[in-house]
């Protein structure tokens, strides 16, 4: 237990030394939007998605997460946080955004939600220009926005599917949840969805669970959608998750030798190290987001 954890902070110290000048180097920060979601429920999403936040957090990155599952607030109900405000009172103009951020472990930034994104898309011009400087301010402070989406193909899911440059579809080897990942995809690709889908494959039961996992769902997608979704990595079905959550905290932080948070390392790792030339911020995320409601509004400057 005692290499895995010194294994652990040696893969931390890593990031946070090399990645960062690999990544964003000389060029202008530009921040990384990641849409986090998965066909079903239960696959273990939001503790997928709150441990790579935490994870790129403790490594130094500026990372918001922002819970899109809107009305469940799933977030704050693992982080046992109770913020008294949320995206419902930006959409109706109580509050700025910056009022409504909350702080979460290792200086991780969370987005509470709160509102139907129909409503959200639907703010009136004077709201949605304070928004539109707000976010442009924050995508010069941020190196990674996670959206927690909701799970299935809803008009409440894919509109962030579809404006993400990013999208981690999130899996177990079940039957299942492997049919539902396959109707993520699908719709992804009939709405012309232009971002880089990646696939984690959660809960595996042993070191080949997750890749031959991943390879049905590619020989499938290759077969019938011509494209092939890159696998990214597998999380290994790890009791330490659960015991986190009834302890109000993430994996990573309550059992960091843990296989579950070693797996979740790694992702991070592999996802911080290579890099993403097609990031084109917030702004450009939120000018799609919009546009799939038919509003068309560029941003104030």
């Amino acid at each position: 237990m005692k290499d895995q954890a010194e294994h652990l902070r040696s893969m931390v110290k890593s990031l946070q030394d090399t990645i960062r000048d690999e990544v964003f180097g000389s060029t202008p920060r530009r921040c990384r939007v990641i849409a986090v979601t998965s066909g079903k429920g239960g696959v273990g999403k939001t503790n997928l998605a709150l441990g790579l936040a935490i994870t790129l957090a403790q490594a130094g990155f500026s990372v918001m997460l922002m819970d899109g599952d809107m009305g469940l607030a799933n977030v704050a109900v693992v982080l046992d946080i109770s913020p008294r405000y949320d995206l419902s009172h930006v959409v109706i103009g109580e509050k700025d955004l910056g009022e409504i951020v909350t702080e979460g472990p290792y200086g991780l930034k969370i987005i509470p939600g709160g509102s139907g994104i129909e409503e959200l898309a639907n703010l009136d011009p004077l709201t949605l220009t304070r928004l539109f400087r707000e976010v442009s301010l924050l995508d010069q402070r941020l190196d990674y926005l996670f959206i927690d989406t909701g799970a299935g193909i809803s008009n409440q899911v894919m509109p962030y599917l579809l404006s993400s440059s990013e999208i981690l579809l999130v899996t177990t080897p079940e039957p299942t949840a492997l049919a539902d990942a396959y109707s993520v995809i699908k719709v992804f690709c009939q709405n012309h969805g232009g971002g880089k889908l990646r696939v984690i494959v959660n809960m595996a039961k042993n070191r080949e669970d997750g890749p031959s996992a991943a390879r049905r769902l590619q020989i499938a997608a290759r077969s019938f959608l011509d494209m092939e979704p890159e696998f990214l990595g597998s999380v290994s079905y790890d009791p330490a998750i659960q015991d986190a959550v009834s302890r109000h905290t993430s994996y990573v932080i309550a059992s960091p030798g843990s296989l579950a948070a070693l797996d979740t390392v790694r992702i991070a790792c592999d996802l911080g190290g290579v890099p993403f030339e097609q990031s084109s911020g917030l702004e450009t995320f939120f000018n799609k987001f919009f546009s799939h409601f038919k509003i068309r509004k560029e941003f104030a400057r």
